[in-house]
Protein backbone atom coordinates (compact mmCIF):
# COMPACT_ATOMS: atom_id res chain seq x y z
CA UNK A 1 0.00 0.00 0.00
CA UNK A 2 1.49 3.20 -0.82
CA UNK A 3 2.15 5.39 2.10
CA UNK A 4 -0.13 8.45 0.94
CA UNK A 5 -3.25 5.50 0.88
CA UNK A 6 -1.86 3.90 4.61
CA UNK A 7 -4.53 4.68 7.54
CA UNK A 8 -2.87 5.75 10.56
CA UNK A 9 -2.29 3.68 13.61
CA UNK A 10 -2.20 3.60 16.93
CA UNK A 11 1.68 4.06 16.82
CA UNK A 12 1.24 7.34 14.98
CA UNK A 13 -0.74 8.53 17.65
CA UNK A 14 1.73 8.53 20.85
CA UNK A 15 3.78 11.29 20.17
CA UNK A 16 0.35 13.23 20.11
CA UNK A 17 -1.10 12.21 23.32
CA UNK A 18 2.92 12.86 24.80
CA UNK A 19 2.82 16.14 23.47
CA UNK A 20 -0.73 17.36 24.74
CA UNK A 21 -1.76 18.56 27.81
CA UNK A 22 -2.70 15.88 30.15
CA UNK A 23 -6.22 15.86 31.53
CA UNK A 24 -5.25 15.30 35.13
CA UNK A 25 -1.92 17.14 36.05
CA UNK A 26 -0.75 14.20 38.38
CA UNK A 27 -0.65 10.81 38.21
CA UNK A 28 -2.29 8.48 40.98
CA UNK A 29 -0.50 5.96 43.26
CA UNK A 30 0.21 2.97 40.75
CA UNK A 31 -1.92 3.72 38.06
CA UNK A 32 -1.86 2.03 34.60
CA UNK A 33 -2.04 4.44 31.55
CA UNK A 34 -3.73 2.88 28.39
CA UNK A 35 -4.16 3.72 24.92
CA UNK A 36 -6.87 2.54 22.81
CA UNK A 37 -8.65 3.84 20.17
CA UNK A 38 -12.52 3.26 19.95
CA UNK A 39 -14.99 4.20 17.19
CA UNK A 40 -18.13 6.12 16.78
CA UNK A 41 -21.02 3.54 14.97
CA UNK A 42 -24.03 4.18 13.45
CA UNK A 43 -26.10 5.75 10.43
CA UNK A 44 -25.72 9.29 9.25
CA UNK A 45 -27.51 11.94 11.62
CA UNK A 46 -28.26 10.11 14.61
CA UNK A 47 -25.74 12.70 16.45
CA UNK A 48 -22.43 11.05 16.55
CA UNK A 49 -20.60 13.78 16.22
CA UNK A 50 -22.16 16.06 18.39
CA UNK A 51 -21.63 13.23 21.16
CA UNK A 52 -17.86 13.77 21.08
CA UNK A 53 -18.34 17.35 21.12
CA UNK A 54 -20.47 17.27 23.96
CA UNK A 55 -17.98 14.31 25.63
CA UNK A 56 -14.71 16.48 24.63
CA UNK A 57 -15.32 20.03 24.73
CA UNK A 58 -19.14 20.88 26.39
CA UNK A 59 -20.50 21.80 23.33
CA UNK A 60 -23.50 21.38 21.63
CA UNK A 61 -24.35 22.54 17.98
CA UNK A 62 -27.50 21.45 16.46
CA UNK A 63 -25.93 22.43 12.82
CA UNK A 64 -25.77 18.84 10.79
CA UNK A 65 -22.15 18.63 9.20
CA UNK A 66 -22.06 15.11 7.30
CA UNK A 67 -18.96 13.38 8.36
CA UNK A 68 -16.70 12.89 5.47
CA UNK A 69 -14.18 9.74 5.93
CA UNK A 70 -13.05 9.51 9.81
CA UNK A 71 -12.22 12.36 12.51
CA UNK A 72 -10.07 11.64 15.34
CA UNK A 73 -10.65 13.52 18.70
CA UNK A 74 -8.89 12.41 21.80
CA UNK A 75 -9.78 12.39 25.62
CA UNK A 76 -7.85 11.50 28.88
CA UNK A 77 -10.07 10.01 31.43
CA UNK A 78 -9.27 8.35 35.44
CA UNK A 79 -11.17 5.73 35.94
CA UNK A 80 -10.89 2.89 38.84
CA UNK A 81 -11.59 -0.56 38.39
CA UNK A 82 -13.61 -1.33 41.45
CA UNK A 83 -13.09 -4.73 42.45
CA UNK A 84 -8.86 -4.48 42.61
CA UNK A 85 -9.00 -0.73 43.18
CA UNK A 86 -6.16 -0.33 40.53
CA UNK A 87 -6.49 3.32 39.12
CA UNK A 88 -6.01 3.33 35.24
CA UNK A 89 -5.53 6.35 33.10
CA UNK A 90 -7.19 5.55 29.48
CA UNK A 91 -6.48 7.90 26.68
CA UNK A 92 -9.19 7.02 23.77
CA UNK A 93 -8.81 8.47 20.37
CA UNK A 94 -12.04 8.64 19.56
CA UNK A 95 -12.69 8.00 15.55
CA UNK A 96 -15.99 9.71 14.25
CA UNK A 97 -16.56 7.60 10.79
CA UNK A 98 -18.80 9.28 8.05
CA UNK A 99 -21.82 6.56 8.45
CA UNK A 100 -22.74 6.97 4.81
CA UNK A 101 -23.12 3.20 3.46
CA UNK A 102 -21.53 4.04 0.31
CA UNK A 103 -18.45 4.16 2.15
CA UNK A 104 -18.30 0.95 3.38
CA UNK A 105 -15.20 0.00 1.32
CA UNK A 106 -13.27 1.94 3.13
CA UNK A 107 -14.71 1.66 6.18
CA UNK A 108 -13.04 -1.05 7.63
CA UNK A 109 -9.67 0.25 7.30
CA UNK A 110 -10.99 2.52 10.14
CA UNK A 111 -11.64 -0.02 12.25
CA UNK A 112 -8.73 -1.68 12.24
CA UNK A 113 -7.21 -1.95 15.94
CA UNK A 114 -10.25 -0.76 17.58
CA UNK A 115 -10.59 -2.08 20.80
CA UNK A 116 -14.35 -0.31 21.59
CA UNK A 117 -17.24 1.02 19.99
CA UNK A 118 -20.11 3.36 20.83
CA UNK A 119 -23.04 1.73 18.75
CA UNK A 120 -25.15 4.98 18.08
CA UNK A 121 -29.37 5.43 16.57
CA UNK A 122 -31.58 8.31 16.75
CA UNK A 123 -34.83 7.62 19.19
CA UNK A 124 -36.80 10.05 16.58
CA UNK A 125 -36.07 6.99 13.34
CA UNK A 126 -36.58 3.63 14.06
CA UNK A 127 -34.73 2.73 11.17
CA UNK A 128 -31.22 3.59 12.56
CA UNK A 129 -32.33 1.01 15.01
CA UNK A 130 -32.86 -1.54 13.19
CA UNK A 131 -29.77 -0.98 11.23
CA UNK A 132 -27.27 -1.29 14.90
CA UNK A 133 -26.80 -5.32 13.51
CA UNK A 134 -25.72 -4.62 10.43
CA UNK A 135 -23.34 -2.13 11.99
CA UNK A 136 -22.13 -3.88 14.87
CA UNK A 137 -21.04 -7.26 12.65
CA UNK A 138 -19.32 -4.88 10.25
CA UNK A 139 -17.36 -3.72 12.78
CA UNK A 140 -17.00 -7.22 14.11
CA UNK A 141 -15.95 -8.61 11.58
CA UNK A 142 -12.44 -6.54 10.96
CA UNK A 143 -12.04 -5.99 15.12
CA UNK A 144 -13.18 -9.36 16.63
CA UNK A 145 -15.55 -9.04 19.52
CA UNK A 146 -14.27 -6.04 21.59
CA UNK A 147 -16.20 -4.23 24.30
CA UNK A 148 -19.50 -2.00 22.83
CA UNK A 149 -22.02 0.21 24.24
CA UNK A 150 -25.15 0.88 22.57
CA UNK A 151 -26.70 4.42 21.85
CA UNK A 152 -30.24 5.77 22.09
CA UNK A 153 -29.40 9.21 21.17
CA UNK A 154 -31.60 12.44 21.12
CA UNK A 155 -33.93 11.52 24.32
CA UNK A 156 -34.81 15.63 24.46
CA UNK A 157 -36.91 14.63 21.63
CA UNK A 158 -39.50 12.62 23.31
CA UNK A 159 -42.43 13.83 21.51
CA UNK A 160 -40.92 12.55 18.54
CA UNK A 161 -39.74 8.84 19.80
CA UNK A 162 -40.57 6.00 17.88
CA UNK A 163 -39.37 3.83 20.18
CA UNK A 164 -37.85 3.46 23.50
CA UNK A 165 -35.73 1.86 26.19
CA UNK A 166 -37.34 -1.57 25.67
CA UNK A 167 -36.58 -1.63 22.55
CA UNK A 168 -33.14 -0.54 22.73
CA UNK A 169 -32.78 -2.92 25.76
CA UNK A 170 -33.33 -5.63 23.44
CA UNK A 171 -31.06 -4.67 20.64
CA UNK A 172 -28.03 -4.79 23.05
CA UNK A 173 -29.13 -7.99 24.99
CA UNK A 174 -28.48 -9.93 21.59
CA UNK A 175 -24.96 -9.04 21.69
CA UNK A 176 -24.44 -8.86 25.14
CA UNK A 177 -23.32 -5.35 25.60
CA UNK A 178 -24.68 -2.39 27.89
CA UNK A 179 -27.48 0.08 26.42
CA UNK A 180 -27.50 4.34 27.76
CA UNK A 181 -30.03 6.84 26.80
CA UNK A 182 -28.65 9.96 25.44
CA UNK A 183 -29.06 13.58 24.67
CA UNK A 184 -25.77 15.43 23.15
CA UNK A 185 -27.76 18.72 23.07
CA UNK A 186 -28.47 18.29 26.82
CA UNK A 187 -25.97 16.11 27.88
CA UNK A 188 -27.55 13.74 29.59
CA UNK A 189 -25.64 11.07 30.13
CA UNK A 190 -22.92 11.26 27.38
CA UNK A 191 -20.38 11.02 29.90
CA UNK A 192 -21.91 8.19 31.31
CA UNK A 193 -22.01 6.57 28.35
CA UNK A 194 -18.10 6.97 27.48
CA UNK A 195 -17.25 5.82 30.83
CA UNK A 196 -19.07 2.81 30.39
CA UNK A 197 -17.18 2.00 27.50
CA UNK A 198 -13.76 2.92 29.43
CA UNK A 199 -14.61 0.32 32.14
CA UNK A 200 -15.99 -2.53 29.63
CA UNK A 201 -12.30 -1.45 27.97
CA UNK A 202 -10.42 -1.86 30.96
CA UNK A 203 -12.62 -5.34 32.08
CA UNK A 204 -11.42 -6.36 29.17
CA UNK A 205 -7.77 -5.66 28.96
CA UNK A 206 -7.63 -7.07 32.33
CA UNK A 207 -9.06 -10.46 31.52
CA UNK A 208 -7.14 -10.90 27.94
CA UNK A 209 -3.80 -10.18 30.52
CA UNK A 210 -4.97 -12.50 32.52
CA UNK A 211 -5.71 -15.30 29.99
CA UNK A 212 -2.02 -14.26 28.21
CA UNK A 213 0.49 -17.36 28.93
CA UNK A 214 3.37 -16.50 31.27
Amino acid sequence: MAEKDRQPGIDDFIEWFLDEKEELSKPRPKEIVLMKKICMLGDPAVGKTSLIARFVYSIFDDKYLETIGAKVTKRVMALTHVPTNQNFRLKLMIWDIAGRRTLEHVRSSYHREAEGGLLVCDVTRKTTLENMDNWLHSFYSVTGTVPVVFIANKVDLKNDAEFGEPELAAAAKKFGATYILTSAKTGENVEGAFRELGRRIIQHYLNTRERAPG
